[in-house]
């Protein structure tokens, strides 16, 4: 056998003694800590299955909800549906619906208290700013055309990202409540607000 072969065993030898040493290493501290292995091991198959039973009943009962949401179709049924589902994440799309039929209906303190708490519980979504401009709007219906303007004024200089539509909506309600009033110069503000939408 030539000295290169000869090299070449040795090495391949000590590899093989290396991979042993960590197979009998494995193999010791296996035998030696089995009861924590399984146990961990029992730990996470129990807490995956904790949290996919949890996400699978919460994703359950928001679809309970939202098909109760959706299908109220009457002022009463909304109202019994809420009453049930009103921290679900459906509720503020049915809180609007509702609020249009007390519109509707003339119920303007019922749409008043709806209208405030989709604004209130959205945050800076569309459906907050909805629920802001109907808001105004029911001001106006109410003959409250001052306050309505004010408020579609303080609407429009929201700076939230994404509500520029709204704002646009706002400004132009703004300015056609102002100048029907013949306030020309909150007229020429609201323009210039638009300017820099």
């Amino acid at each position: 056998m030539s000295s290169v072969n000869l090299k070449r065993q040795k090495e391949l030898n000590a590899e093989v003694s290396q991979v042993m040493d960590d197979f009998d290493r494995f193999e010791y501290g296996f035998v030696t800590h089995w009861k924590k292995i399984v146990a961990a091991a029992v730990l996470i198959v129990v807490a995956v299955t904790v949290f996919v039973s949890a996400k699978v009943y919460f994703n359950h009962c928001e679809n309970k909800a939202a098909a109760a949401l959706g299908q109220a179709q009457t002022a009463e049924a909304l109202e019994k549906a809420l009453a049930q589902y009103g921290s679900s994440a459906a509720a503020p799309a049915a809180r609007l619906r509702l609020a249009s039929l007390y519109v509707a209906d003339k119920k303007y303190d019922g749409a008043r208290r709806e209208f405030q708490i989709v604004s209130g519980d959205c945050g800076a979504s569309e459906l907050a700013w909805r629920a802001m401009l109907n808001l105004a709007s029911l001001a106006e219906l109410e003959g409250k055309t001052e306050e309505a303007a004010q408020s579609f004024a303080a609407f429009s200089r929201t700076d939230a990202v994404g509500s520029e539509g709204y704002r646009a909506e706002a400004l132009a309600n703004a300015a056609r409540l102002f100048l029907a009033a013949g306030k020309k110069d909150e007229v020429l503000k609201m323009l210039d607000e638009a300017d820099a939408l």
